[in-house]
């Protein structure tokens, strides 16, 4: 399966014509806004999946959770993205049981790996998951 084109070069340019966007991310992510493309490409790759993947719900981590969370507040940018890159605008659900979450996120990483290759840690690992304290949000 093909991956997004140049979703290094979407976050960035996303990111420099939305500079509170990046201000935003690098607080909720307590980062220096130099990585807040780097969060952004995450969460473009996480939508991917979603947006490419029959498997129902998807979870990310809580990096890439807090990431989206800025991302969807910019909404104009966000729909247009989502229409764009996946066809679709791709919805955020808060809640699900810890082990349907848990199971999610797992299937998230198996495709990401299958996508993508080994996800960095610094976004996606165990630790990721379980330090969430947004509850299992979710995309479908």
């Amino acid at each position: 399966m093909d991956s997004i084109p140049d979703d290094a070069m979407i976050a960035q340019q996303v990111i420099r014509e939305n500079r509170i966007l990046s201000e935003k991310i690098a607080a909720a992510l307590d980062c220096q806004e130099e990585d807040a493309a780097k969060s952004l490409r995450e969460v473009l790759r996480f939508l991917y999946l979603v947006a490419n993947h029959d498997a129902g719900m998807l979870t990310p981590s809580h990096r890439v959770d807090l990431a989206w969370h800025e991302f969807i507040l910019c909404t104009r940018v966000y729909r247009d993205i989502c229409n764009s890159l996946f066809g679709r605008y791709i919805d955020h659900h808060p809640g699900g049981s810890k082990e349907s979450n848990l199971r999610q996120y797992q299937a998230t990483l198996r495709f990401y790996q299958a996508t993508y290759g080994l996800p960095d840690p610094a976004f996606w690992s165990s630790a990721q998951y379980t330090d969430s304290s947004c509850g299992g949000c979710e995309a479908v």
